[in-house]
């Protein structure tokens, strides 16, 4: 409410002939509110979970990759990740499927799923963290890579979902349906048949329930003073993009918050693809308007692509090359998750190097008859063409080249025409130079007559040479 309260402010500021009548609108809505509107009784402030920063994810990240024992601590790493890039609640990941990862037009990761609270289905983009602890593609790699068996979620820890069947019986029911599905109505007269002696579905432990309990076990001994909670990364990923000057109405988007009818006239910015990438390179901790190049496979010869394409075949088994479309992630998606995977190989390494991950990866590599050594060159040369290509972009960014800013084309507007006035100048100071230099020299007539036409000026006027005759020859003569 401060950012509206700010623009009704400035609003009011640069019309000011429509103060009183404003005042007159809000104060009438201001007692509906009161007259209509529930009161809280107790008077103390709400308890709102508090806010995750990027610091707090990555000492939980941090210590996850420090201390990872089972494939669930992987699978937990990713969970928490993508709850703080994604503005997330603990039931929307729930829904979140291999094959709703690609990668789009631009070199663009997309993640598309559904938001379970408001039905809405939604792809957000992602954008490589240069800090490995933090970032998302390593994250959803090793979820990947750790996965014991073939599935179709992404994260397959994460218990289902399930909806109260009594809330499909309501007097709008049409009765053909419940004809159609009678397991409905025996489920339900079940359900309320036992209602006092086991607990429904909606209390039943759950998905925030275990995002809690993960979050119990990682926060004191990664070193995290605040007590957070499952809702925690979405109020963080929010702030922490709010923080950049990001437009309020963006974050919003990328959140799927609804819009009250109080607050429904500043919707005014719907959500476009090039706004939530802002978003999502901000939370990256990188410049909104940079173009942010994706790390892929191409930058290696056909036979290193083939060696790690063997390698990375025997890391993704439970996700490539299945026979159930569900269960495999796209190509592409497998290269670029590999290629960070490789980047961050030494890190990885030198903060555990008898983690789970580390030595999955130097085993795959020993069974396809390839050398250890060999993680560390395919790193190396990533690395190095991730630093070419954000230099590259630094100096060829559209979005940032003053040359295309329109003073700078004025200015050079100015600076040519200056020029060709200049040439002009010297044009006419070199056949005034000429023209004073022959003079000197006196030249004879025929060439200096010559020269004259050359030039394109018209003949000079002669003085006489000869010698002056007096006043009286001439008169006598």
């Amino acid at each position: 409410m401060q950012y509206y309260r700010k623009t009704k402010n400035w609003l009011l500021e640069q019309f000011p002939q429509h103060r009183v009548a404003t005042d007159m609108i809000l104060l009438k809505k201001g007692q509906v509110l009161e007259r209509y509107c529930m009161k809280r009784e107790s008077g103390a402030f709400v308890n709102k979970a508090p806010a995750c920063t990027k610091k707090a994810l990555k000492k939980m990240m941090m210590h996850v990759y420090l201390t990872a024992a089972t494939t669930a601590y992987y699978q937990d790493a990713a969970l928490l990740c993508l709850l703080w890039y994604l503005f997330g609640r603990a039931s929307d990941l729930t829904l979140l499927r291999k094959v709703n990862l690609s990668i789009g037009s631009g070199d663009i990761f997309f993640v598309r799923f559904i938001r379970v609270k408001t039905s809405e289905e939604q792809g957000l983009s992602l954008f490589p963290d240069d800090d490995f602890c933090t970032c998302p593609h390593l994250a959803v790699a090793l979820a990947l890579v750790t996965q014991t068996s073939p599935t179709s979620a992404l994260l397959s820890q994460l218990p289902e979902q399930r909806a109260s069947s009594q809330a499909a019986l309501t007097p709008a029911t049409p009765l053909i349906d419940l004809m159609d599905h009678p397991e409905t109505v025996l489920q339900s007269h079940a359900d309320t048949k036992r209602a006092g002696e086991d607990k429904s579905p909606d209390t039943a432990p759950g998905i925030h329930s275990y995002v809690n309990r993960v979050l119990d076990r990682l926060v004191k001994p990664a070193g995290v003073a605040e007590r957070l909670t499952s809702h925690s990364f979405r109020r963080g990923g929010a702030q922490h993009a709010n923080g950049a000057g990001i437009c309020v109405q963006w974050i919003f988007d990328r959140g799927a918050w609804n819009m009250t009818a109080t607050n429904k006239a500043f919707a005014y910015v719907f959500n476009t693809p090039s706004e939530d990438h802002k978003v999502a390179r901000v939370l990256s901790i990188r410049d909104p308007e940079a173009k942010v190049p994706l790390l892929s496979l191409d930058s290696f010869d056909s036979d290193t692509q083939t060696r790690i394409r063997s390698v990375a075949s025997a890391l993704f088994v439970t996700s490539l090359g299945l026979k159930t479309a569900q269960y495999n992630v796209n190509a592409r998606v497998v290269d670029t998750l590999m290629a960070y995977l490789l980047r961050h190989y030494p890190e990885l390494k030198s903060l555990a190097s008898d983690g789970l991950a580390v030595q999955r990866m130097e085993a795959c590599t020993i069974e396809k008859g390839l050398c250890v050594s060999e993680l560390l060159a395919w790193s190396s040369h990533l690395s190095t063409c991730a630093s070419t290509k954000q230099e590259n972009t630094k100096t060829t960014d559209p979005a940032t080249d003053i040359t295309t800013h329109p003073i700078f084309l004025h200015q050079a507007a100015l600076i040519e025409q200056l020029i060709q006035v200049n040439q002009k100048l010297d044009t006419r100071l070199t056949t005034m130079e000429a023209n004073i230099y022959n003079k000197s020299n006196r030249t004879p007539p025929g060439e200096d007559a010559s020269e004259d036409a050359g030039n394109g000026e018209p003949p000079v006027k002669r003085r006489r040479t000869s010698v002056a005759t007096s006043l009286k020859d001439a008169w006598f003569s």
